[in-house]
């Protein structure tokens, strides 16, 4: 049967020297094959590439969000696995992403410096 909780996922600790907070999760289903995640309002544009990254990996079946009425819903994540936990792909996929804006980030930041303006 379906588990519920909650969970935070924290955000790169920086940004232009400033604290970033992290973000409050819940997860409102979990089976051995489907996950279903609440996010926070504003926090939308994440699942897109979320969702995109989620779509490759070989053992997704369905990855989708949902965004509901603006002030009714909360963003959902709905992950839809075959042959493996969906919380391992998207813990997977996560990591992968966050290996890449950090990247990108650390790259902007040292082009950042050598123009000037």
């Amino acid at each position: 049967m379906a588990e519920a909780g909650s969970a935070t996922l924290k955000k790169r600790s920086q940004v232009a020297g400033l604290p970033v907070p992290s973000m409050e999760i819940h997860v409102v289903e979990k089976e051995h094959d489907l996950l279903r995640v609440e996010f926070p309002k504003g926090e939308e544009t994440l699942l897109i590439p979320l969702v995109e990254a989620l779509q490759k990996e070989e053992k997704v079946v369905e990855a989708r969000y949902y965004l509901g009425h603006p002030f009714l819903d909360k963003p959902t994540l709905y992950v839809k696995t075959k042959g493996e936990k969906p919380q391992q792909v998207l813990k997977r996929v996560l990591k992968d992403l966050t290996d890449l804006y950090g990247d990108l980030l650390t790259d902007f930041e040292k082009k950042a410096d050598k123009v000037k303006a």
